[in-house]
């Protein structure tokens, strides 16, 4: 009997040294639940930016900042960078003609989702890739319409926001035109080089007619245009100056003040399609709420990667309009804003 105990005992030790030899290979064979979590994939998000990098705050004002306010909307969501969530960017700097082969470098890194802004950047994305999903918010209604061809239902791979441009501008040349003061002729400073605007001021003359206004376009593709342009805004004897909410002159310090220094010169009312110029010195900013718009553009993005399809997410337009009027430059142009334009600003800068 002690030799039978002996032998069960020893057979036992045996089959404890294996058990803890399995338990051993299973923990070092199999990943940990957190390790598993560490390695996964985390989604990627593909932002093509017309801006710089530098000056992509939401709150910065300036050429870009659409990818700011995009990014601020995703953290709302829950999504932070490097946690959840993985941004890939491309900067333009502000050259339309780099657009092309940035979306083509994003798609290459093969993100999951591309997010962009303005007519240039949504045309670019849109060859780069027919596949990828690309949330566009916002750009022109009619590139959008031509991307999408169903706003209700998109057929490609484009959904997103739109901009309200040729209505903006509609309302600031009728804002103009309240005044109370002579305004007959209106110089339209836009940029050719953006497919956006470049019809200017074609889309506007029908509305122009109808309050009595003539309107005459002048070309700013840069700084460098400047002089020309300015020149012929003065030779051309004109009541008023008019600028649509074109990102790259929008996103120019120098652009605006120089515009706005020849205006006060001048004793031209400027009217803009961006509430941004009228903080800057337009006597006038009318637009849509871009950066509520860009940080909508997270919320399609989240749904994207959700597993929604663009065909599920219908283009929307802008539902949330500004007016701004800068007292300040009212007061240089010796102007008195009549009350009716008043009661209707959402903010009035003294």
């Amino acid at each position: 009997m002690p030799q039978l105990l002996c032998e069960l005992a020893a057979v036992s030790g045996v089959l404890r040294t294996i058990a803890i030899g399995i338990a051993a290979f299973v923990t070092f064979a199999l990943p940990l639940p957190g390790l598993a979590q560490q390695t996964a994939r985390l989604p990627k998000v593909g932002i093509l930016s017309l801006g710089t990098r530098s000056a992509a705050a939401c709150d910065s004002g300036t050429l870009g900042y659409n990818a700011g306010c995009f990014v601020d909307g995703l953290r709302a969501a829950g999504y932070l960078e490097g946690k959840n969530i993985t941004l890939e960017y491309r900067f333009a700097d502000g050259d339309y003609g780099r657009l092309p082969a940035l979306a083509a470098d994003l798609v290459a890194s093969k993100p999951d989702v591309i997010f962009t802004f303005t007519t240039p950047g949504a045309e670019a994305a849109a060859k780069a890739t027919t596949t990828i999903p690309i949330v566009v918010s916002p750009a022109s209604e009619a590139t959008m319409t031509k991307l999408a061809r169903n706003l209700s239902r998109p057929t490609g791979n484009v959904t997103g926001m739109t901009t309200f441009t040729t209505g903006d501008g509609e309302k600031c040349l009728q804002l103009l035109k309240e005044l109370g003061v002579r305004i007959a002729r209106v110089a339209v400073l836009f940029d050719p080089n953006n497919p956006g605007v470049r019809d200017y001021p074609g889309p506007l003359e029908a509305a122009a007619s109808r309050i009595g206004i003539t309107l005459i376009g002048v070309e700013v593709r840069g700084v460098s245009d400047l002089p020309k342009a300015l020149a012929t805004v003065t030779a051309s004897k004109v009541d008023a100056i008019f600028m649509p909410n074109d990102a790259r002159l929008v996103g120019s310090v120098e652009i605006l003040k120089q515009v706005n220094e020849l205006a006060l010169a001048k004793g031209l009312p400027f009217a803009a399609g961006s509430t941004r110029m009228a903080r800057d010195g337009a006597l006038i900013g009318f637009g849509a709420d871009i950066p509520a718009e860009s940080r909508r553009g997270a919320h399609y993005v989240q749904r994207i990667l959700g597993g929604a399809k663009p065909a599920d997410l219908p283009i929307e337009r802008p539902t949330i309009f500004r007016l701004l009027v800068n007292l300040k430059t009212a007061k240089v142009l010796g102007l008195t804003i009549p009350q009716s334009v008043l009661l209707r600003a959402d903010e009035l800068i003294e």
